[in-house]
């Protein structure tokens, strides 16, 4: 697990969320944050407060596309490791906290300054060759 992290070339699918305030929620496929060198591709749905939307936008949830971001990784606890992506090209303030363990299962933080923190579960997968 540790060689994909370290190589940047990964996808994380989500399979369920949980905003700050509500249940759960399952995901249906078709959603990824994917980490590929030096591209970040996020497209995240979101359940949760906004503090600010661009005018007329009828984006909701996390859709967008960073060349620009800082990836620092470190060991955890019981074989996990620990991901911060702080995206740097965005007018939103926003960080990725990945809780990723050996069997490939992984939990996503969300932290933006316009929306309220959200979580992810689901799991990490090698890029197809």
């Amino acid at each position: 697990m540790r060689t994909i992290l370290d190589g940047k070339r990964y996808s994380f699918e989500p399979t369920s969320m949980t905003p700050m305030r509500g249940a759960t929620r399952q995901i249906n496929g078709g959603f990824s944050l994917d980490v590929k060198g030096d591209t970040l591709i996020v497209y995240l749905p979101y359940i949760g407060r906004a503090y600010s939307a661009p005018y007329g936008s009828s984006e909701a949830g996390y859709d967008f596309t960073s060349t620009s971001y800082e990836y620092t990784i470190k060991e955890g606890k019981k074989k996990s490791y620990e991901i911060t992506i702080k995206v740097k090209d965005k007018p939103a303030s926003t960080t990725f906290y990945i809780t990723t363990y050996d069997n490939g299962s992984a939990l996503v933080r969300a932290n933006s300054s316009d929306k309220q923190d959200i979580a992810y579960n689901g799991y990490i997968k090698e890029p197809k060759k």
